[in-house]
């Protein structure tokens, strides 16, 4: 769900296509091309990587320096290039936190632009959040009980961690802490020895991690799951990793050990005994103080540990959003995290479950008028669910409360852009009409004004239905060329006499230019 992809409409039934997916992290940038089928199959044909100090750049001097922008823009003309050797016009492109907090990322994203015709998305937590949930499901054999027992998932990067917990399967929240192996490094100096910068660091590292500790959450878990690729090389410390093994589980105990013989050796020596590179034997001992911290707070007992890269996650997401026809495997995780968001702000009650249910109704029945798809029903469901959290504020104008609640919501799954559609969507559920003057919805594209007008129409639509009928009422939905006429079942002649319905359905009619009647 992001708009960095540019996908095929209809790869057919059985036609494998040609792709690409490039990773810019702190350390390098990635290009993956591969051969993919309908059934998530694929072949990788090129696996390119070419080491860029990004993340040196970046947290040490707020920006990316000009040398590393030349190199990086030489690396995508040759990006480029291999693609159109493939014939290749189905890629997508992502940078992690080493660009999103670079002061001047604007102009790092235009110059690869203008130098490779690429479009670079910034990815953000949430992203992160989606792909850990994707490789958690795909990679992990089902005896670890990822859809049976709670667990805290933690992808450790060199600027932030991301860190989520999922009861049974289901998320129950995600936060990006401010915090990676590569920040942490700058935080010692050159002549702390490796024992030394435990002591050193283990405050910084539970300051880091302080707010998390106060938003309320319910941190315990059972199970550690960390990503990331000091990880993977904290993982071959333990002399358990074999070739293709897709994931290692080790103690709590085990841990232990593992963290004290990082401690004990340089990077040097780490290097040549377990054969990583020099980044990531720096990598391994703050890596470790992470997972130490996070044992202590959640109570875990073993961690777990994928041996998926990014650009292995980033692959397999954009095969299953290129075939999935509409359909987003995380759209569950996405409703979820929304329902605890209303449970939290006291929206989450029978009516909006009902608002829920009525939104989705009408909208399938308006498709032949309002021509939206799967990704605009998620979003219409959404401010379903959000649309009263404003109240959790204040009564009075509550729905502009509604509005700033959803902006301010981080909620994975969701980019900026679809985030801003919901919370105007949940804006204009009651009172005003969008208008020129409301700098919330004229700060949309013409497109996206356009659909938010037709959800928040439908919107209160289903606020009027909720408040007035059961979910059991039966509806139809017929559209003339002047004219839509609602009618429900039996019963409701009272409902249809009064004003109202034709209230709510004033927007309609100023929207989609036909009259709503009920009859």
């Amino acid at each position: 769900m992001n708009n960095s992809v540019e996908n095929p409409n209809d790869p057919g039934p059985d036609s494998p296509i040609l792709m690409a997916t490039i990773d810019v992290g702190a350390h390098a940038a990635r290009m993956l091309i591969a051969q993919a089928k309908k059934d998530h199959s694929f072949e990788v044909l090129e696996d390119l990587e070419q080491p860029v100090p990004l993340g040196a750049n970046v947290f040490k001097r707020g920006r990316i320096s000009n040398k590393s922008i030349r190199l990086l823009c030489d690396i995508f003309q040759n990006f480029r290039q291999k693609m159109d050797e493939y014939g290749i016009k189905h890629y997508k492109a992502i940078t992690t936190s080493a660009v999103r907090e670079a002061s001047n990322s604007d102009i790092f994203l235009d110059q690869i632009y203008h130098a490779s015709g690429i479009k670079l998305r910034i990815f953000q937590g949430n992203d992160c959040a989606r792909l850990d949930y994707l490789t958690a499901t795909i990679d992990l054999p089902a005896k670890y009980g990822f859809r049976k027992k709670r667990m805290m998932v933690a992808d450790i990067g060199t600027g932030a961690c991301q860190v989520s917990v999922y009861d049974k399967g289901n998320i129950n929240f995600t936060e990006t802490i401010r915090i990676g192996t590569l920040r942490i490094l700058d935080q010692m100096t050159a002549t702390v020895t490796s024992p030394g910068m435990q002591e050193l660091l283990t405050p910084f590292v539970s300051k880091s991690f302080n707010d998390l500790e106060h938003i309320s959450y319910d941190l315990n878990a059972e199970t550690l799951i960390a990503m990331g690729s000091s990880v993977r090389a904290l993982a071959r410390l333990t002399g358990q990793v074999r070739k293709n093994q897709k994931s290692l589980c080790i103690s709590r105990r085990d841990f232990k050990k593992v963290f004290a013989g990082a401690t004990k050796n340089s990077v040097e020596e780490l290097t040549g005994k377990y054969s990583i590179s020099h980044d990531m034997a720096e990598a391994v001992t703050p890596g470790c103080l992470i997972l130490n911290y996070l044992f202590q707070v959640t109570g875990a007992e073993n961690l777990i540990i994928p041996m998926t890269s990014t650009k292995d996650a980033l692959l397999k997401d954009f095969i299953m959003e290129t075939f999935s026809g509409g359909e987003d495997y995380f759209t569950e995780q996405i409703s979820s995290i929304v329902k605890r968001l209303a449970a939290k702000y006291k929206c989450l009650d029978e009516y909006t479950e009902n608002v829920a249910l009525f939104s989705e109704r009408i909208f399938n029945k308006l498709q032949p008028l309002h021509l939206l798809g799967h990704k605009e029903l998620l979003l219409l469901k959404l401010a379903s669910y959000l649309h009263k959290s404003g109240l959790f504020i204040s009564n009075r104008a509550y729905h502009k409360h509604s509005y700033y609640l959803v902006e301010s919501s981080d909620i994975p799954g969701l980019s900026d852009r679809q985030r801003h559609l919901v919370a105007a969507i949940s804006r204009y559920h009651r009172k005003a009409f969008p208008k020129s003057s409301h700098l919330e919805y004229m700060s949309l594209s013409v497109e996206d004004r356009s659909t938010v007008n037709k959800l928040a129409a439908i919107l209160r639509l289903a606020c009027g239905l909720a408040n007035a009928c059961g979910q059991d009422i039966k509806m139809s939905i017929r559209i003339h060329p002047e004219v839509v006429t609602m009618k429900l079942d039996e019963g409701t002649d009272i409902l249809m006499e009064n004003s109202f319905l034709e209230n709510d359905a004033n927007l309609f009619n100023y929207v989609y230019t036909r009259k709503l009647v009920f009859g």
